[in-house]
């Protein structure tokens, strides 16, 4: 078989691969996660009563997963270092030296 022959029968034949291919659905359901659980269950209950209940328990679980707050005091430093002190003054006249100080120190860094 000569080369252009080749050719011509070898992209035929691609094409019309290609053609016969179908599209293929990757989409997931919304309801996955609750088949899959139900799959993995007893099956002691109809799948539409576990649906609502895994439903119910999973929006359990997310709200009683409430934000933590992790904010951080303005004075958390000033608290570490009067904690780390030998604690000789009252921490409102600890915090304003420290505050003072750390004003100075950093002035003095950006000449």
């Amino acid at each position: 078989m000569a080369y252009d022959a080749f050719k011509a029968q070898y992209e035929a034949d691609a094409i019309a691969l290609v053609k016969s291919k179908q599209p293929i659905d990757i989409s997931i359901p919304y309801d996955a996660a609750a088949k899959l659980a139900y799959e993995a269950s007893d099956k002691s209950m109809a799948y539409d009563a576990f649906k609502t209940k895994y439903e119910a328990d999973a929006v359990a679980l997310v709200t009683s997963k409430q934000p933590v707050d992790i904010s951080v005091p303005y004075d958390a430093a000033a608290q570490l270092a009067f904690e780390a002190s030998d604690r000789t003054m009252p921490f409102a006249a600890f915090k304003a030296k420290y505050e003072e100080e750390a004003i100075a120190l950093a002035i003095s860094k950006k000449k």
